[in-house]
């Protein structure tokens, strides 16, 4: 199998189990992860939840149908491993955890056309292949998790600078940010006074000026500068700046100044309001910017700490775009269900949850040439 990421090559169960972790970003639990491949290259991900252990027949036929469908948002797709994360460990006697489960939607799959070359079951210690009995390779007792944790594919996206976190980040943190009741002091007056059309536009440059920086020197003159903090977070209360944000920096700075300036005026502003929709949507075949979309990223969790209210709901949503964006729905639906649990009026949130429940991938999440690649070089 070769990986997307950096075309890493692997050839056994172990360096494939490895790359889990490095594909979503974090360490699945009680999960089902399908490895969508194309021949023996590695094009996706796909993780959902594990239903209850005692699932009948008809519903795990009904849920390895919604995974035929997901799978089929990469149309090259032809084949695909299943790692199944639980525990307790198998008993003797008892058989893998999730036996029944696993062997409807590997037969599920097979009729649908895809290749299943093998199935696995990783535990908190050791992992069992849910194909192979063989003694010789598969014992009973399964495999220590060691051997995943020192296989070269392991070790080779460690060194590439992968670190998948232990558990989905929430947008939760410890952090503080200081002189934080200066930078709300910024936001309530900018509140306050209202936002002219002037000021809305310069909300949006403001954020464009900053994510053309580099992330830690901004987020580091952003902690000496409650003005320039508050500033920023300010324009997030207006819905047009923050909806249009991930547009300037994912596609085009000049196309979301233009659609924010025409509907501001009620002029002009249809066909790049259309294009800031349909790349929103994820219904375009090029890859976005990645390397501005990633500064985003930094930035926005960088003051989430200076964040409160509307502007952190604000931050919460863009973030879970951008995982979305990037294929990591399991990390999306944390944030926004962080957001709605803090606001649960909050409207984006709510329309952001119903969209990733429908189980949509953005066009360039499937194909390897525009999928992100954690930055990752070959």
């Amino acid at each position: 199998m070769n990986s997307s990421q950096g075309q890493l090559s692997v050839t056994d169960a172990e360096g494939v189990i490895s790359l889990v972790p490095h594909m979503l970003g974090f360490h699945p639990r009680e999960s089902l992860v399908v490895l969508i491949m194309r021949d023996a290259s590695l094009e996706a991900t796909l993780r959902v939840d594990l239903p209850a252990p005692d699932i009948g027949l008809a519903s795990s036929r009904r849920l390895a149908r919604h995974l035929v469908d997901y799978m089929r948002a990469a149309p090259e797709a032809n084949g695909a491993c299943l790692v199944l994360y639980s525990e307790p460990a198998p008993r003797p006697g008892a058989g893998l955890p999730y036996q029944g489960f696993v062997d409807v939607v590997a037969t599920q799959l097979q009729r649908s056309g895809y290749r299943i070359p093998d199935a696995w079951a990783v535990g908190s210690e050791r992992w069992w292949s849910y194909f192979c009995s063989e003694a010789a390779c598969c014992p009973a007792e399964g495999r220590p998790l060691e051997s995943v944790a020192l296989s070269e594919a392991n070790l080779g996206m460690v060194v590439r600078g992968s670190s998948p976190l232990a558990d989905l980040w929430d947008g939760t943190t410890s952090a503080d940010w200081p002189g934080v009741e200066a930078v709300r002091s910024v936001v309530d007056a900018q509140e306050a006074s209202g936002t002219g059309w002037r000021e809305t536009i310069r909300g949006l440059e403001r954020w464009c000026l900053a994510l053309d920086q580099d992330p830690e020197d901004l987020l580091s003159r952003l902690r000496a500068n409650p003005a320039d903090t508050g500033a920023l977070l300010a324009a997030l209360h207006v819905q047009m700046v923050r909806d249009a944000l991930p547009f300037a920096a994912g596609a085009s700075t000049e196309g979301a100044r233009s659609a924010l300036v025409g509907q501001l005026r009620h002029a002009g502003s249809g066909a790049q309001l259309r294009d800031l929709g349909e790349f929103m949507l994820g219904n375009s075949d090029r890859a976005p910017h990645w390397t501005t979309l990633e500064r985003l990223w930094t930035v926005g969790r960088g003051v989430l700490p200076a964040a409160r209210g509307t502007d952190r709901c604000a931050l919460l949503c863009i973030l879970a775009w951008i995982e979305w964006a990037k294929g990591h729905s399991s990390g999306a639906h944390a944030l926004i269900t962080t957001c709605r649990t803090e606001d649960p009026d909050y409207r984006l949130a709510s329309l952001l949850d119903a969209f990733l429940a429908r189980g949509r991938l953005p066009r360039w999440a499937t194909q390897r040439e525009t999928a992100w690649t954690q930055g990752i070089e070959a």
